[in-house]
């Protein structure tokens, strides 16, 4: 039935100009005579949620909310310019914002479905030509960061533009692949699937419904923080997180369409700002180095001061990880991956005699649990143990975001790591 198919699709894309602006109504094998549209699906939608600045997009949380994804959609042939618009050239390029504002330079717009997969599109409905012509996909998407029109470059070969995060913002993009696992192919034939497979993703395609899947990649790197009370309560004290900052390099480029998928994803390397703690960077402005990025509360809005209760009695340093309930400060950070980062904690301590004390931030510098890099892609639980502004242990916990699994690495014995 399936060969059947898609010699039947053949001859009428013979019978019709392929360069033709969609599917305007060919009989193809028993499939419905209306314009075939191009839909495109987010992979899990279910276990996904955003909101504008306001943090990571969320593997356990219920729905995408308020921030689009940006699509492209380019002719499959490694001869296509992606310098091509859908406005001005529609073969070559299916998908792009120039559809909906002329001139645009970004992927067409579209939000994120409550209750399924599917994107809806803003502006025009789009739809397949006639014809056997597969596309490539490629999805992006920036939270809160506004990106103008003439800071894009589309050239032969990738599709860029220069992006400054704020630690509250993820980044993620795509390129749709023919998934067996995704779609019910049970009673194709192997020669059948390979068809699919050569025609995906169009208006073949599209007509059995096997339409474009995004699995959306994280590119930055996620830190949550986790604080543990060690004070008791005959300390007479009450202890305040104030602030938490982490520095990192901000300024990357976003290559969101390439030729070689290598180059897709964020690049970080033009940002060579030093950071305080190197010795060329002491005479600098704040403007010349590196900067913090300030952790938010989980609604996006400033940081709160977090109460950490005390404890009935003081806690072992080596045992408080196991103990203690840890308390959650803010959302995250998302960040540029490094192979260190440094950390200002922020405390303030009231006394049962009326008296605060408000000493200067904690400086902690840490590294990649086992060395090397902080990853894309994946979360860090830094555990902070606080007993008091001169005793503070750390350790750093490697989770992966893709699938909440959570490994520890190296010993469980939180280091005390002392302020600069």
């Amino acid at each position: 039935m399936l060969k059947k198919l898609f010699y039947t699709f053949l001859a009428g894309c013979m019978l019709l100009s392929c360069t033709d602006d969609s599917y305007r109504g060919a009989e193809v094998g028993g499939v419905s005579d209306e314009p075939i549209p191009v839909q495109v699906v987010v992979g899990n939608p279910d276990n996904m949620f955003v909101t504008r600045g306001h943090g990571a997009v969320d593997e356990n949380s219920e729905f995408w909310k308020g921030s689009p994804i940006y699509v492209y959609a380019f002719k499959k042939d490694l001869l296509t310019s992606f310098m091509s618009t859908s406005r001005n050239d529609n073969w070559n390029c299916l998908v792009d914002g120039s559809i909906d504002n002329r001139g645009s330079l970004a992927g067409k717009a579209a939000q994120i479905g409550e209750l399924d997969s599917y994107a809806t599109w803003a502006g025009e409905q789009v739809y397949y030509p006639v014809s056997t012509q597969p596309y490539d996909f490629y999805a992006y998407f920036i939270d809160d960061i506004s990106v103008p029109d003439n800071s894009i470059t589309r050239t032969d070969d990738r599709i860029s533009f220069p992006v400054d995060i704020d630690g509250s913002q993820d980044l993620m993009s795509a390129k749709a692949a023919f998934d067996e696992g995704y779609y019910n192919l049970d009673g194709y034939s192997e020669e059948e699937k390979a068809n699919l497979m050569n025609y995906s993703f169009g208006a073949y395609t599209a007509a059995l419904r096997i339409d474009p899947v995004i699995y959306f990649k994280h590119h930055l790197t996620r830190l949550c923080f986790d604080l543990y009370s060690g004070y008791s309560e005959s300390t007479g004290k009450e202890i305040y997180v104030d602030s938490i900052k982490v520095r990192s390099r901000t300024r990357g480029e976003f290559t969101v369409v390439s030729k070689h998928s290598e180059e897709m994803g964020l690049d970080f390397s033009r940002d060579t700002r030093p950071a305080l703690l190197y010795d060329e960077a002491k005479n600098l402005t704040s403007e010349q180095r590196l900067p913090y990025l300030k952790l938010k509360d989980k609604n996006g809005e400033k940081f709160q001061p977090l109460y950490l209760p005390p404890s009935p009695e003081e806690i072992d340093p080596y045992n408080i990880y196991s103990v203690v309930e840890p308390v959650r400060a803010g959302e995250s950070l998302l960040l540029a991956p490094d192979t260190e980062y440094e950390l200002l904690l922020y405390l303030r301590e009231h006394h049962k005699s009326g008296s605060i004390s408000v000493g200067e931030p904690e400086t902690f510098i840490f590294t990649a649990p086992g060395g090397g890099q902080f990853k894309p892609g994946y979360q860090y639980r830094i555990r902070l143990a606080i007993y008091g502004e001169m005793e503070i242990y750390m350790s750093v916990t490697l989770t992966e975001w893709n699938n909440g699994g959570e490994i520890e690495i190296g010993e469980d014995i939180p280091p005390s790591v002392s302020g600069r």
